[in-house]
């Protein structure tokens, strides 16, 4: 069909031609600006889920091949500015079972993978903060630690017992309540609680049968897995032990390779060529 245009058509039909030229531009604009915008709020989802949330200057990353393995490293580094400098790494051994996935500061969702149970011989993955230190040494020779310090004397105890109500603690075995069928003593004839660091797992909201006493601490052997804890050489746990400040915040970030390399970018963590 041909519509015919009377008087002016030719410029007439010339506006039209501009309008719609121009309309498309702004079409176009739009949704230019609209994909921007969705963008944008991306970004802005992506940097809330990092991790300036959980600030800290002071990181212990703990990776090993996969979730069965006992053997790991450990890699150590401080925050410059905006930047995670490397300090040091060192050997580890984790749970005779390898990892569990567990509750941290972070709830990390992974699918098909074990979960962190009480007595399953798994030391917990996940991002967790770390707390008090420990040792056989009496407090005037632990001064030059600077995180809280507590002497393992013959009566410090850990309760693994999931039905006390000192599940997860440090208590003293002469004051706690008696409700406890099972602890670990936290003075042995062995050295492997003669240094170490508690792990804050399962401790905020503590939920009974999830896992406890869980530390860092020194090891029987390259080869010999913990009940769930991570251990290392004596003369490494010391390395960690003059480094690490509470003050800094310090995290414990503790999954395999794989898993880790996901979770880096997304909470700012330093990243690792394994």
């Amino acid at each position: 069909m041909i519509v015919k245009i009377p008087g002016n058509g030719k410029i007439i039909l010339l506006y039209i031609m501009k309008f719609l030229h121009h309309s498309r531009f702004i079409i176009l604009l739009f949704v230019q600006l609209f994909f921007i915008s969705a963008q944008g709020e991306n970004f802005a989802m992506q940097a809330a889920n990092k991790k300036d949330s959980l600030p800290s200057r002071q990181i212990l990353v703990v990776v090993a091949d996969g979730w069965n393995n006992v053997q790991g490293s450990l890699y150590a580094f401080n925050k410059v500015g905006s930047n995670w400098v490397f300090q040091f790494s060192n050997p580890i051994v984790l749970g005779e079972k390898g990892l569990g996935l567990g509750d941290g500061l972070v709830r990390i969702a992974i699918d098909n993978v074990p979960l962190k149970k009480e007595g399953d011989m798994k030391a917990p993955a996940g991002i967790f903060s770390i707390g008090t230190a420990f040792g056989y040494a009496p407090y005037k020779d632990a001064s030059w630690i600077n995180n809280h310090y507590v002497m393992c004397s013959d009566t410090l105890i850990c309760v693994d017992d999931l039905h006390s109500v000192n599940y997860n603690k440090l208590v003293g075995s002469d004051t706690a309540t008696k409700d406890y069928s099972s602890h670990e003593d936290m003075l042995m004839q062995k050295i492997y609680y003669k240094w170490g660091l508690v792990v804050n797992y399962n401790t905020d909201k503590t939920i009974p049968g999830n896992g406890s006493c869980v530390f860092i601490h020194i090891w029987g052997n390259e080869h010999e897995g913990t009940w769930g804890c991570t251990a290392m050489k004596e003369d490494d746990m010391l390395r960690i032990l003059h480094w690490i400040k509470s003050s800094a915040n310090p995290l414990l970030v503790q999954l395999p390779k794989t898993e880790y390399t996901k979770f880096a970018a997304q909470y700012d963590l330093p990243a690792i060529n394994f």
